[in-house]
């Protein structure tokens, strides 16, 4: 049995210390999460454009050891829901404040390194497109990804069929609006494009991607967005190290066990046709 273990936000140190060391410049973070890229990969990318100290704690979940301890099943790694990813922000004394919750982490590092554009029609914009597209990322765990065998097909069926075309619409129409520069909003990287990006990289590493990145490859106004991303100095960085390239490795085992195998969405392409 699961002995899953929780921690409330409130510890030892106090709300008072806290808001200090949210103010803190000289803080560090460290990004709790599993060995893959998945729901924790926006969270570390947005850590690596805004040039801070920070680091992994990863929790193993790609390996296909059955015989090691496993920390989080055995309780040892307490966070505020049962859930990960959680941000912890460290500071020099190394006391840590807690963020949990991936969209919160996300909006709250993104606010940090502007990210979230330069007035409020921008913030509002940029939150909701951004806000589309983790639950378009969502929809994909728990209709294709995190499901049981059983279900995966249907899954897979309304997803090509529905939820990835609509998608390429609607977001194309937003980039198209903006002039199709590349960008959401304005001319520079905002959470949405970044987020975009990353969502798509998640799709790249499952077992079904030969059938489904040719749709997002076939835009041009998309894949702007996400060579854009891709380019940006510090990200790109990030992805030519070989912690990234890890985490990359570990997507690709974690999803073979766990996503649709390739045989299940190409007798759908093959009816299809």
């Amino acid at each position: 049995m699961s002995k899953v273990a929780r921690r409330p936000f409130i510890t030892d140190v106090s709300i008072e210390k806290s808001i200090q060391i949210l103010a803190d410049p000289n803080v560090s973070y460290k990004l709790l999460y599993w060995d893959i890229f998945s729901v924790g990969a926006t969270s570390r990318e947005l850590l690596a454009y805004g040039n801070v100290k920070w680091s992994n704690e990863r929790i193993p979940i790609s390996s296909d050891e059955q015989d090691k301890e496993d920390p989080w099943e055995d309780g040892k790694i307490p966070t505020p829901f049962g859930v990960v990813p959680v941000l912890k922000i460290v500071s020099p004394e190394n006391e840590e404040v807690i963020v949990a919750e991936s969209m919160v982490i996300e909006q709250y590092l993104a606010k940090k390194f502007n990210l979230l554009g330069n007035n409020e029609w921008e913030t509002l914009t940029i939150n909701a497109l951004y806000s589309n597209i983790h639950f378009f990322l969502e929809r994909a765990l728990t209709k294709m990804t995190w499901v049981i065998p059983e279900r995966r097909k249907r899954g897979l069926e309304i997803f090509l069929k529905h939820f990835l075309p609509e998608f390429i619409a609607d977001h194309e129409m937003h980039l198209k609006a903006n002039g199709s520069n590349g960008f959401y909003v304005g001319d520079r990287l905002s959470l949405a494009d970044i987020h975009l990006a990353n969502v798509i990289d998640h799709f790249a590493h499952l077992p079904v991607a030969h059938l489904i990145m040719p749709s997002f490859e076939k835009s041009e106004l998309i894949s702007k967005v996400r060579a854009n991303v891709e380019n940006h100095p510090s990200i790109a960085a990030w992805r030519a190290s070989e912690e990234w390239e890890s985490l990359r490795q570990g997507s690709f085992v974690c999803y073979k066990k766990t996503a649709p195998p390739a045989e299940d969405l190409q007798a759908f392409a093959t009816k299809e046709e």
